[in-house]
């Protein structure tokens, strides 16, 4: 044998896949071949020559008769379904094939590296060795690099020079059958025409390669479930911001929903993913066998949820949604986001989404079946918690936030009898309130010419009661304002013979009465004193008043 593969053009990659797909013209249907080439070559040079080659063994064009076609399914998918494209491809490719000039018999090239690795007690077989015997042509590298990249599970390793591929053994019976699948399912063509080639790499053949059931669009827009249950409506995405500690998840709870079977919780943090948030196919050992499951996220639980339990509200709480990098976390579910609204539609879908995306592990795992179109239901809301003083961990962009009612908590300290502003605060004199009043009009003061000022504040509960301890209050909120609401200008609220806050924690801690008083600057002690007596002034009078009545 001695065939090239593939033209030796470029590796074979989701980038360089997107890169072809963006140089065919709007409704190619309606030109030939020769039309359409022309008009590509004229904005992609070099097209003609080279390019177009990589093209038709990728399965994206079809020049088997005089109508041009491509796979036009495939601007519908996201960077990762691409991936799924491309491990389809890789592993049904054959060669030679109508695009490869050769007389050799055609050989499923991932089917016959399989086999060859199964046949081997070491579950390993020399690449190169392989090659110059099944193929013996040029593009080795770009074919390797193929396979390690997409055709999973084998794996690559290279020792002493010698380039290995493999399959680790607890992966042997999944390959084994993987390859008895592939080729009774996608045997390579009697005919060999490149018309089957471009069919072969249709939309009802990568349904079939990866298990999911197609419908048509009626069918995949046509809500099933399995009660006749009417679906509540008026679903939204509310964004909540404020201050740290001013209440955003105490109001989630009080406002919209604190029973635990109708709410699903996460906390986006910088290496959250959408993998975790979505869902991801992992490995998982069925019936002594190992097999590759899609383990949905907490967005894919809800979303079931909701969608079959049609007389109930959910509610995914995302907390600190700007704390990880939110857009990329969402993907192309961002898109589902874009709600129906009472002044457009129909009273009874007010709250789905206005558009539905392709994702088949998300619809099989919440419809039962792969080929629906994905939507957030009517009765599913997304609340998230945003901290404003953490806004520039994560900016969230324009486009993103329009999505969202926004919904600012402003900061509250109630001065009255049971509530948590009139806890005092150990070893010292001075309520929760009145303190964090004092410093809050601090930092207000201080930071006139900056924007997020006031996101610094200190929230109405950024302590618990349980908290206000002596030790406690020092590791967590004087700890606070030296670190972080007063870092640039620590004198303006501790005591100026402090140059650690090491020293300072030492002292609080260990001053048995007006602890507040042995770390704070004087004048500010001073107006936190004279706050509580204006404030019990005011109360006694407003008592004498009522009693006068």
């Amino acid at each position: 044998m001695s065939f090239s593969p593939f033209a030796r053009f470029r590796n074979f990659t989701v980038d360089n896949l997107k890169a072809l797909l963006e140089v065919y013209p709007d409704q190619a249907e309606h030109f030939n071949w020769s039309e359409a080439g022309d008009l590509i070559e004229s904005v992609s040079s070099g097209y003609k020559r080279t390019s177009y080659q990589q093209a038709c063994q990728f399965g994206l064009e079809d020049r088997g008769d005089d109508r041009f076609r491509v796979q036009s399914y495939l601007y519908t998918f996201s960077d990762d379904m691409l991936e799924k494209y491309m491990q389809f491809w890789i592993e049904t490719y054959y060669a030679p094939n109508p695009y490869v000039n050769s007389d050799d018999e055609p050989i499923l090239i991932f089917c016959e590296i399989a086999k060859e690795i199964l046949d081997n007690p070491n579950l390993k077989i020399d690449y190169n060795d392989f090659f110059s015997r099944r193929i013996g042509g040029k593009s080795e590298d770009i074919l390797l690099n193929a396979l390690k990249a997409y055709a999973a599970p084998l794996k690559y390793e290279k020792q002493d020079g010698v380039q290995f591929l493999y399959v680790d053994k607890q992966n042997s019976a999944y390959l084994r059958e993987r390859v008895s699948f592939i080729e009774k399912e996608f045997h390579i063509p009697e005919n060999n025409s490149r018309k089957e080639f471009f069919d072969r790499y249709a939309y009802t053949q990568f349904c079939k390669f990866h298990g999911i059931v197609s419908q048509l669009l009626e069918e995949i827009n046509t809500e099933k479930t399995n009660t006749k249950e009417k679906r509540l409506t008026g679903a939204e995405n509310v964004l909540l911001y404020g201050v740290p500690g001013a209440g955003k998840s105490y109001k989630i709870a009080k406002d919209y929903c604190s029973d635990p079977r109708r709410i699903e919780r996460v906390v986006f943090h910088p290496d959250y993913t959408y993998s975790d948030f979505v869902g991801q196919i992992l490995p998982r050992v069925v019936d002594d066998k190992l097999r590759y499951v899609f383990t949905p996220g907490p967005f894919t639980k809800m979303l079931k949820k909701a969608w079959e339990n049609p007389g109930y509200h959910y509610y995914l709480i995302i907390e600190e949604i700007n704390r990880g990098n939110a857009p990329a976390i969402f993907g192309e579910i961002f898109q589902l986001l874009d709600r129906k609204d009472a002044e457009t539609y129909p009273e009874d879908v007010v709250g789905e989404s206005i558009y539905g995306i392709s994702n088949y592990d998300v619809a099989n795992e919440v419809y039962g079946n792969s080929g629906y179109e994905v939507r957030i239901p009517s009765n599913m809301s997304v609340l998230a918690t945003m901290n404003t003083a953490d806004q520039n961990v994560f900016t969230l962009d324009t486009a993103f936030q329009r999505r969202w009612k926004m919904e600012h908590i402003p900061n509250k300290f109630v001065f009255e009898e049971g509530k948590h502003a009139m806890d005092m605060i150990q070893g010292s004199t001075v309520n929760w309130g009145t303190f964090a009043t004092v410093v809050n009009d601090v930092i207000i003061d201080i930071n006139q010419d900056i924007s997020s000022s006031e996101d610094k504040r200190l929230g109405a509960y950024f302590v618990k009661g349980n908290e206000l301890s002596q030790k406690a209050f020092a590791e967590k909120v004087l700890k606070y304002l030296w670190d972080d609401a007063f870092k640039m200008d620590k004198e303006a609220v501790f005591d100026s013979k402090f140059k650690s806050l090491e020293s300072v924690i030492e002292t609080y801690e260990a001053t048995g009465e007006d602890c507040l008083a042995a770390v704070l600057r004087t004048d500010l002690y001073t107006k936190m004193i004279m706050s509580m007596k204006e404030r019990s002034s005011n109360k006694e009078i407003g008592t004498a008043e009522e009693a006068q009545k």
